[in-house]
């Protein structure tokens, strides 16, 4: 039977890891300079930095990051903490966020936390893994949660929410504007009788999209517009469209908090109730998932832009990790009205003063 030569992919797989002894030893140093030479805050000789470096090339040595952590007291782990993965737009805020803290020198951590389940069941579990920062995005934080997280003196950043008295950093969309964006061109649409379809009652983000819309419809000489709650899904969005339209006095433009409960809603009026979206009815969601310009809806939305969030609310975090002091801030990013079929096409401009294109702002 022929043997196995030396050195073989079974040999490797086996091989146990170099240690930072071995590295000491062909480097000529001392294991402590080994530490140092890959320890953030540790000071060595460049000379000595060159031969470890050198060694652990040449045996392919790989710094243990947990026993550096211990070192240091730096994970270098942020805790990314979201709900609705199923949702495409939800993933696409997860991949930029996962992108931007890899390209800051960190490693995320997900927790996924079911629509059904309360943050708080999953925080002692987060910080028990010793991270050094949690971004939080769509799941809603409670204050018992957010005291947890200020006595363990762990920075936080929601994105896209925000938390009345929370103490924590911010980075959302301007969403006031955007229900103001969405009543305008309703209103430019020839719209005559609006309605909102809310998400959840306590988010903040479909709070600021409701006080916009309702703002700018009185400003516009609308009625009170209809309202329905959607929960932030496809299946609410459907029923409150059907509940709308029942009324007496049925709204002929609608505003959902969501391009997935409008989505519902555009399937409700054509499938169940058999009229034309964008001429008997007219539907602005809000977001721009990548499903609202398929064909099957060519939704007109307002879009966020999901990229300069994520990486504005990774920035943010990183300089509060290395700032305990600093004090927290609430960022607002602009947003932006992108046209499809599913509200007719401008009338004539709104009456009275158009409302302000949104921008940037810091509090």
């Amino acid at each position: 039977m022929a043997r196995k030569k030396r050195g073989s992919g079974d040999a490797k797989a086996s091989r146990k890891p170099v240690t930072s002894y071995e590295v000491a030893e062909a480097a000529g140093v001392s294991q402590s300079a080994v530490s140092r030479t890959f320890s953030e805050r540790g000071y060595v000789s460049q000379e000595t930095r060159k031969r470890v470096q050198a060694a652990a090339r040449r045996l392919g040595f790989k710094p243990n990051a947990i026993a550096r952590s211990l070192i240091t007291q730096r994970s270098r782990i942020i805790a990314v903490v979201m709900a609705d993965l199923h949702y495409s737009f939800s993933v696409s805020i997860l991949h930029q966020v996962c992108r931007a803290v890899r390209a800051a020198g960190y490693q995320a951590l997900l927790i996924s936390v079911p629509s059904s389940e309360e943050i708080d069941d999953y925080m002692p579990d987060v910080i028990a893994y010793r991270v050094d920062g949690i971004i939080i995005t769509s799941a809603l934080l409670s204050t018992k949660a957010a005291r947890l997280c200020r006595d363990r003196d762990i920075p936080v950043v929601l994105i896209n929410r925000q938390v009345t008295d929370s103490g924590f950093s911010s980075v959302s969309a301007d969403n006031v504007f955007a229900g103001r964006l969405a009543a305008e061109t309703l209103a430019e649409a020839g719209c005559r009788r609006l309605a909102f379809v809310a998400g959840l009652r306590e988010t903040s983000t479909s709070l600021d999209r409701e006080a916009g819309f309702f703002a700018r419809a009185a400003e516009l000489g609308k009625k009170r517009p209809l309202r329905r709650d959607g929960f932030f899904t496809y299946d609410g969005g459907y029923r409150a469209a059907r509940d709308l339209m029942r009324l007496k006095g049925s709204p002929d433009g609608i505003f959902c908090a969501s391009d997935i409960m409008a989505m519902g809603a555009v399937d409700a009026l054509r499938y169940d109730l058999g009229l034309k979206v964008g001429e008997d009815v007219s539907v602005i969601g809000c977001i721009d998932a990548a499903e609202a310009a398929w064909k099957s809806f060519e939704l007109t939305t307002i879009a966020v832009d999901s990229a300069a969030m994520s990486a504005r609310a990774v920035d943010l975090l990183v300089e509060q990790i290395d700032k305990h002091d600093m004090a927290p801030r609430r960022e607002s990013l602009p947003v932006r009205l992108v046209r499809r079929k599913t509200v007719r096409p401008p009338k004539s401009a709104a009456s009275g003063p158009r409302a302000r294109r949104g921008e940037p702002t810091i509090a």
